[in-house]
């Protein structure tokens, strides 16, 4: 690709250079000069919608939004000048009064609010419009996020980023004139939505308080927080996370911009799993007792522990340990595996082969974003990896690529999808059918997940990568790209442990008398283990189950001895990305008094150092 060609304009007498196709607004922040907006948000679509970024450019009569207009070589622009100043303040006063932007009781009144940082900048005490105080509608019945009309101001951020970033419009503008508003699936609320995704990109791209995160709100400003960068602990897509704290608390989790893998983007999991979900959590060891739990220190628990250890021999011992647990605990978890028959990792459902015959793609990503026919085979991207399927839809909706579904449940993908099969014919017609789909297609990501690996699942990738690969040409490619459905599941493989996707099957072979769980903070403790059919009673015939979890649960119920563990944001660590890639998760939080890290606990209760 030949090099874009180098222009230099002029905003307000200084020489300011930049690169051909660049709007004004973008070589002038390039350069230093902060040209005030509202309603442009770099990402996306560019609307000039608010007015406030306007200009005066040589030789034009008409104002130009600076966001929206092209830079040409030569340009003389004047940014800032006191009609300009003048205009930009009469449109934030027009914003003030026409909406109620009552900043006193505005969950974002904590120096976050865009429409309150550029009235300050405007010098706007007052307005000269009357207020129109209309009354408009709250809607509080999301999970997760509210939505207040009276503080919207129509900037359109949350539309275009609901479209061209989650892929899925569920917003889009209603009703007019006056009675213009945001509207959800064309007039319903959030609670009834069908297409939102719970993903929260268009709170976190709002500018003022209309749409507001329900567990952030009327916490502290971000400048006063402690910021931190690390990697998202929900899935192995390994997307960034900032995290803010204050007082040894979340404040809010944002999507880290400078992430190749997901640019600022985050689905519900990494928006809110990760802290805005009400759960109990366990922060001192727990004894049964006559049927009830009790509290008991350390020590008391470690004698315990003990005890139950020597009662059991070594062959009647296994220890199973969570996918979300990082690289370096599975190496400290080397120096006690002698004391258990088996150390396994659980995953899910067929996921051992999956990753026992995975070839990994560490630039899996850039070929996802260049591909012009992306093939899924038995993996479940909606529900388990939602930044993919965001990546997956905007592909399929804006650059016309092409979506084959094989094997895959159905989502909210297959309205987008060319061919969508649940299940696989055998019949020369279907197959025929798929090479005509694909023909004149150049780049090819076929990606597949534990659905794949069964036999008819493998069946159809052969026939699949043999019909894909005969329909290209010299110069295409095709890259196929595996899809685990747990966080560090490839790490702690390879670290030698053998993947258990099957709990019920296993506990019935091995018949142990004492299972060691190390649960860690699986979001729901673990309880997506026990949905296996027979699992629960085959539990309650296990002489001992110990269970080192953070959350209360049924599967902690089951335990005769549950031991605290950290959150993720309480931990450090590296995990393995589905590209292979080893990412750094920074602790984000002190670890709580009376919880240790698990490993720590494992070694003590056989007494190593």
């Amino acid at each position: 690709m030949s090099p874009k060609k180098k222009i230099v304009i002029t905003i307000d007498g200084k020489r300011c250079e930049g690169e051909e196709g660049q709007t004004i607004l973008q070589i002038a922040r390039a350069n230093g000069i902060n040209i005030p907006t509202l309603c442009y948000l770099e990402g996306l679509t560019p609307w000039g919608g608010c007015r406030l970024c306007v200009v005066e450019v040589a030789g034009n009569q008409k104002l130009v939004t600076s966001c929206a207009t092209p830079a040409t070589d030569g340009m003389v622009i004047t940014a800032f000048s006191e009609r300009l100043t003048l205009l930009r303040k009469r449109i934030l006063e027009l914003l003030f009064s026409e909406g109620n932007h009552i900043c006193p009781i505005c969950p974002y009144n904590k120096g976050d609010c865009t429409l309150q940082q550029r009235g300050y900048e405007h010098g706007i005490t007052g307005v000269s419009y009357s207020y129109l105080y209309p009354a408009r509608p709250v809607d509080l019945t999301g999970k997760y996020f509210g939505l207040d009309h009276n503080r919207c101001i129509l900037c359109g951020r949350c539309v275009r980023t609901c479209d061209e970033i989650e892929g899925v419009h569920a917003l889009d503008f209603g009703n007019r004139g006056i009675r213009n508003q945001i509207v959800v699936d064309l007039g319903k609320t959030f609670g009834e939505s069908v297409s939102c995704t719970n993903c929260g990109a268009c709170v976190a791209n709002c500018p003022t308080g209309a749409l507001f995160d329900k567990a952030a709100a009327f916490q502290a400003p971000l400048v006063s927080c402690q910021k931190v960068v690390t990697i998202c602990p929900e899935c192995p897509l390994g997307c960034g996370l900032v995290v803010y704290t204050r007082d040894n608390r979340i404040v809010n989790v944002f999507g880290n911009k400078e992430s190749r893998i997901n640019g600022g983007h985050l689905c519900v999991k990494g928006r809110y799993w990760t802290w805005a979900e009400p759960r109990n959590r366990i922060k001192q060891p727990l004894v049964k007792l006559n049927g009830s739990f009790e509290v008991v220190g350390w020590e008391k628990a470690f004698e315990i522990l003990r005890d139950l250890y020597k009662a059991v021999p070594r062959e009647r011992r296994i220890l199973l340990i969570s996918p979300r647990l990082s690289n370096e605990f599975g190496a400290a978890l080397r120096e006690i595996t002698s004391e258990f028959k088996v150390v396994g990792v659980i995953g899910a459902r067929n996921e051992g082969g999956l990753v026992g015959t995975a070839e990994l793609q560490p630039d899996a990503i850039s070929f996802l974003e260049q591909a012009d026919a992306i093939v899924i085979v038995g993996a479940q991207p909606v529900r388990d990896n939602g930044v993919l399927a965001a990546k997956i839809r905007v592909a399929v909706r804006h650059r016309g690529a092409k979506l084959l579904l094989f094997n895959c449940r159905r989502s909210d993908l297959d309205q987008w999808a060319n061919i969508s099969a649940p299940l696989v014919s055998v019949d020369r017609a279907f197959w025929k059918n798929v090479a005509k789909t694909i023909s004149g297609v150049k780049r090819v990501v076929i990606i597949y997940g534990p659905e794949a690996i069964t036999p008819i699942g493998l069946t159809v990738f052969e026939k699949l990568s043999e019909v894909v690969e005969s329909s290209l040409k010299r110069g295409e490619w095709v890259k196929s790209i595996p899809l685990p459905r747990s966080t560090n599941i490839l790490g702690l493989a390879s670290h030698g442990y053998p993947v258990v996707d099957d709990l019920t099957a296993f506990i019935e072979g091995v018949s142990p008398d004492l299972v060691h769980l190390v649960v860690s903070d699986e979001p729901h403790g673990g309880v997506q283990w026990l949905e296996e059919r027979g699992l629960v009673d085959l539990l309650k015939k296990v002489g001992a189950i110990i269970v080192q979890g953070a959350y209360e649960s049924t599967l902690t119920e089951l335990a005769r001895v549950v031991l605290p563990t950290p959150i993720w944001a309480e931990r450090s660590g590296t995990y393995t990305s589905f590209e292979g890639k080893h990412l750094k998760a920074e602790r984000v939080l002190p670890l709580p008094s009376g919880v240790k890290l698990e490993e720590e606990v494992l070694k003590a209760i056989f007494q190593k150092t």
